[in-house]
């Protein structure tokens, strides 16, 4: 990454931040479990949850719920305490997101973020997707390959709420200096330093990341994939991207 990209990352990070209240912001989880309608739905079906928290991605694989029964689902989502979230669940497309019981649109889920929040829903109705296309079920994940790279995600995940309030801290410091009536030139420069080494940070903990995820995939894999991403619909981020070589299991 060249110089000029690095520093447009962090000025993005940093005008985002100073309109919002985020650096003074704490991470916690908010647990939803959700009740669907009917007699459920097959072991071979997956519940989502969609929002302000996942830039309302109806099937990204990060917000893919557990499954509790045929019923019941559930999912930890990592939030900013007292930040307000709007959410709904889908079955991983907007033509299969929730419904009134008759048919109509539903407003949007909403809460407040709190730390052991949590929250129990129950889903009226599904909207009537159309029958999906066979899935190609060529070069998917082995259950090797699968463990190996749920692994990988999972310590990202856990990294992040570590350096996440490091980053918040250092960005309320630039805020302040910047706020103040006589800015400090040199407290500004050791300010954005220390912020570029927290950044670098998770920049380079996730290109680490994401090479070994790469580097478990085969050729014909990887070449599935480089064809996946010429559609304008396809996930922008290489995990959800590699998700989609995830094969339908039952447990």
């Amino acid at each position: 990454m060249n110089k000029k990209h690095f520093w447009c990352i962090l000025l993005c990070l940093v005008g985002a931040l100073t309109t919002s209240n985020y650096a003074k912001a704490q991470v916690c989880t908010v647990r939803l479990t959700v009740e669907l309608p009917g007699a459920g739905i097959q072991e071979d079906s997956t519940v989502f949850i969609a929002g302000t928290f996942n830039n309302w991605n109806p099937s990204d694989s990060s917000c893919c719920m557990k499954r509790i029964d045929s019923k019941h689902y559930t999912i930890e989502v990592p939030c900013f305490m007292n930040k307000e979230y709007s959410y709904k669940y889908t079955l991983g497309s907007w033509n299969s997101v929730e419904k009134e019981a008759d048919g109509k649109d539903i407003k949007n889920r909403t809460f407040t973020a709190s730390k052991k929040l949590k929250i129990n829903d129950k889903v009226a109705e599904w909207n009537k997707p159309a029958p999906p296309a066979p899935k190609d079920t060529t070069n998917l994940l082995s259950p090797k390959q699968m463990t190996q790279i749920m692994a990988l995600k999972d310590s990202v995940t856990k990294s992040l709420p570590t350096v996440l309030p490091r980053l918040f801290e250092v960005l309320q410091k630039i805020n302040m200096n910047l706020l103040a009536d006589q800015p400090d030139d040199s407290l500004g420069k050791q300010y954005n330093e220390e912020a570029s080494e927290v950044v670098l940070q998770v920049l380079n903990s996730l290109g680490d990341v994401m090479k070994q995820m790469v580097s478990i995939l085969t050729p014909e894999q990887k070449q599935k994939i480089r064809e996946a991403m010429k559609d304008p619909n396809a996930p922008k981020d290489m995990i959800n991207l590699i998700g989609k070589l995830m094969p339908d299991t039952k447990k």
